[in-house]
């Protein structure tokens, strides 16, 4: 039996695949299916925001941020002292050459993406998948220049890019209900999105048609080794024997890792998401690349989602931040007043979320190297929709096939190894920190 920790879409991305391939498998979920970081996004299958949040710049803006609560990317001081550390390894991946490799890697991941889903659906998957594309809306035509350019690089990876920009009324014309700050822009046709809840709820149902037995409300509270073996799942006072076991509890993922001398270089960026009843809303999503606010348009409403803000792994709901997010959209969309008849003007399904961030912004796809058995599929920060069936798809096949796929080998844990010397003589090549990233003792990979 394999045993997967997490509930939300990556956990339940691996479980479907490795029960199509037959395995026999259990989730375990401490609350409801889909109700952590998954829950309240915007839904975006989009490819074309696959550049990681850690780049050229990043440390610029979150300098820039303190002090302003209403930043897109904000820094909150915090006496979390995992933040600190989480930062400080951040700084080496804030130069272009790191973020390029970042992006070749997502990229290359996410190629299938649009294919895979298409085969969810063929499978019976219902969550509402629509394809209207992407509108990216600027205030200025530099900034959807730059925005453009970026999004160009995707073309070699089979993704169709415009050539050009869309005016302001040209804009309007797909979106009337964008105001005059709308000035410039693009759409990515390709680009689809789904309901994150009824991703979920689908992606449960298949699991459990192959087979799979799912235990909501049932938190795992450590793992029994023996040696290089996890041999059973530790839940309340039942230990469930397991052949092997993948950690998808996004930013929740560490403490379990704790005891068997493993530290997983994670914090949590936090969103934001609320959802607006307009009278008229946008017909497809749009994100507003000035403020990076995102909106979806969902049957029940509008989702507005935005922010990253690093103040260390907690849910903390901080009003102010929505009230942020939603002063920046008002100014993008006409009749932001103008509500369903019955809609409050306070709003619904107010949602912060712990997005799992690594210090380079890319997944760690990969077995724990102390281990035989153990494996971690985290780190996806904004892109778990966008990369669940094919990292789920991929590691599913590195779990029974026992070789590592081409496609992970950017996502391996040992990228966050750090050497360091002992005493005299001893060579930096020949100790690893067990601090540093997903390893642990016994063993050292290269």
């Amino acid at each position: 039996m394999i045993a997967v920790i997490g509930g939300g879409i990556i956990g339940l991305s691996v479980t479907y695949y490795l029960s199509r391939a037959g395995a026999e498998v259990v989730l375990f979920e401490r609350g409801a299916l889909g109700h952590g970081c998954s829950w309240g996004n915007a839904g975006w299958i989009s490819p074309s925001e696959s550049a990681p949040v850690v780049g050229p710049g990043a440390l610029r803006q979150v300098l820039n941020s303190l002090g302003r609560p209403a930043a897109p990317l904000y820094l909150r001081p915090t006496l979390d002292p995992g933040l600190y550390r989480w930062l400080l390894r951040a700084l080496r991946y804030c130069g272009s050459d790191a973020a390029d490799r970042g992006f070749r890697a997502t990229a290359e991941l996410g190629r299938r993406t649009f294919e895979l889903y298409d085969d969810l659906e063929r499978a019976g998957l219902d969550a509402g998948m629509t394809s209207r594309g992407l509108l990216h809306v600027f205030g200025q035509g530099r900034s959807a220049e730059r925005s453009l350019a970026a999004a160009a690089a995707l073309r070699p990876y089979g993704y169709t890019v415009p050539d050009g920009l869309l005016t302001g009324s040209e804009l309007r014309e797909l979106e009337p209900v964008l105001s005059r700050r709308a000035q410039a822009g693009y759409l990515v046709k390709e680009e689809r999105h789904i309901d994150p809840a009824r991703l979920t709820a689908g992606l449960a149902e298949l699991a459990r048609k192959s087979g799979v037995e799912i235990r909501e409300r049932t938190e795992v509270t450590g793992l029994h080794r023996s040696g290089q073996q996890v041999r059973a799942v530790l839940s309340g006072r039942d230990a469930v024997p397991a052949q092997a076991v993948v950690l998808a509890g996004g930013a929740s993922s560490g403490p379990l890792l704790r005891p068997l001398g493993v530290t997983l270089p994670l914090t949590a960026g936090k969103g934001y998401s609320f959802l607006r009843r307009l009278r008229v809303p946008p017909t497809r999503p749009v994100h507003f690349g000035d403020i990076k606010v995102a909106v979806t348009p969902f049957p029940r409403g509008l989702r507005v989602a935005g922010t990253m803000e690093l103040s260390g792994n907690n849910e903390t709901l901080r009003r102010s931040r929505a009230t942020a997010i939603a002063r920046g959209a008002a100014q993008y969309l006409d009749g932001w007043d103008e509500l369903d008849r019955g809609a409050s003007g306070e709003p619904d399904e107010l949602w912060v979320g712990r997005r799992p961030l690594t210090p380079d912004g890319l997944p760690i796809l990969d077995r724990v190297y102390s281990f035989d058995n153990l494996y971690v599929a985290t780190g996806h920060s904004m892109l778990g929709i966008t990369l669940g069936p094919a990292s789920g798809q991929a590691m599913a096949d590195y779990i029974l096939s026992g070789s590592r796929p081409e496609l992970l080998v950017p996502f391996q844990s040992r990228r966050f190894l750090r050497r360091y010397r002992t005493g005299a003589g001893a060579s930096s090549a020949e100790n690893t920190s067990t601090r540093a990233g997903c390893s642990g003792q016994g063993r050292t990979e290269r």
